[in-house]
């Protein structure tokens, strides 16, 4: 800023004004001279009027002892009169031109290209220039102002991907419930006559339980910015309970393929996570696995120390080496890219919900060449979780 207040442009103007008066004066005077020299020199030759040295020829034009016809010695008094001006007007424009292509050129260049980048939304460049007076200082500050333009785009852009990404999970996680309810109103339908008070009200009990699962969700990701911010609720229930929900839930997802479910653990320990962040997680796996399976899909479930392991399976063709690279990745769709009902988001929101729940996902092959995805949650109780 010290430098920039002694490069004022006013004191730069002055630096290239004081050579152009002086080189403008050493001209005047050549060009007064010269014309008194070519005025006498051509007195002397067609008048024959001497002139003493010390004596101006325009004095002797005012006593008039100048002739009337000599009209070329006239001439070049008016051309002296012309030359002048014209002589201070052209080292005047010579010295403008030199001062706006060494002091203002460069630095106005560089604003109105980047002011005309700027309105065309692209931000994608530096403002620079080499000037040190206050039209570099002012390319400075709009290098500032498009750094602040640049990341406030970014922000809102990434706010923008943000919740693009929100909302694609959401629609994601909501088929499979959407599934389940489903699978329950087909049940109802193809035994309507049929059912039992007892069935009926099992049924029902089984969609509220859905709906209200699905109302809790929905509440929860409603009130986050982006599924980083999601925040695990832990409840307490039973293995028993969870095993019959699998169960449950894996029957009516898998409606065209085989299911079949081993649960290995007490029946009556008790699990401390989010159950439905939980239960999420497994009907993505589920969801994923019908959609690749040949003819069955089978789940595990046990626990081990303070975790619970979930593994699904399917008999499939598993998963290619790029697949177990890239699955992670969120809208990674593999050989799928073209099929516009998957959102390729399931395995990337497992693992996201089961490192909120204190867990991870590990993704093979089984022994019979399908895939096979075993999520973990930590069950342990915790105040701080």
């Amino acid at each position: 800023m010290d430098k920039m207040k002694k490069r004022r442009i006013y004191i730069s103007l002055i630096k290239y004004l004081i050579p152009c008066f002086i080189i403008c004066a050493a001209g005047i005077c050549l060009i007064m001279w010269l014309s008194d020299y070519f005025q006498r020199w051509y007195l002397n030759r067609a008048g024959n009027i001497v002139i003493p040295t010390y004596v101006y020829t325009d004095d002797l034009e005012i006593s008039g002892r100048i002739p009337e016809w000599l009209w070329k010695y006239k001439a070049i008094r008016y051309a002296k009169t012309m030359l002048i001006p014209l002589w201070a007007l052209v080292c005047l424009w010579f010295t403008f031109r030199i001062f706006y292509r060494r002091e203002l050129k460069e630095p106005v260049d560089v604003l109105s290209k980047a002011s005309e980048r700027i309105l065309g939304d692209d931000l994608d460049f530096t403002v620079e220039s080499r000037s040190d007076n206050e039209l570099g200082a002012l390319c400075a500050s709009f290098e500032t102002l498009r750094k602040n333009l640049y990341d406030s785009n970014y922000q809102l852009w990434k706010s923008l991907e943000e919740r693009k990404r929100l909302n694609s999970a959401f629609s994601h996680d909501l088929r499979t419930p959407i599934t389940v309810l489903k699978g329950y109103t087909e049940l109802a339908e193809q035994l309507d006559g049929e059912l039992t008070p007892e069935k009926q009200a099992d049924i029902l009990r089984k969609m509220s339980g859905q709906i209200d699962r699905l109302e809790r969700y929905t509440d929860k990701m409603s009130s986050i910015h982006k599924l980083e911010d999601i925040i695990p609720e832990e409840t307490c229930f039973t293995f028993g309970q969870l095993s019959r929900e699998v169960d449950e839930t894996g029957s009516l997802v898998c409606t065209d393929k085989v299911y079949s479910q081993k649960a290995e653990g007490d029946t009556e320990q008790e699990l401390f996570t989010d159950k439905e962040l939980l239960m999420q997680v497994c009907e993505n796996l589920l969801s994923n696995a019908v959609r690749y399976a040949a003819s069955s899909v089978s789940t595990h479930l046990y626990t081990e120390g303070d975790k619970l392991y979930i593994t699904v399976s399917d008999d499939g063709e598993g998963f290619s080496e790029e697949a177990l690279r890239k699955a992670w990745q969120p809208f990674y769709r593999g050989g799928d890219e073209n099929e516009k009902e998957h959102f390729g988001l399931g395995l990337y929101i497992c693992r996201l919900l089961c490192k909120k729940c204190g867990g991870d996902i590990v993704l093979s092959n089984n022994e019979t060449g399908g895939g096979e995805v075993t999520a973990s949650f930590d069950i342990k109780k915790s105040e701080s979780r």
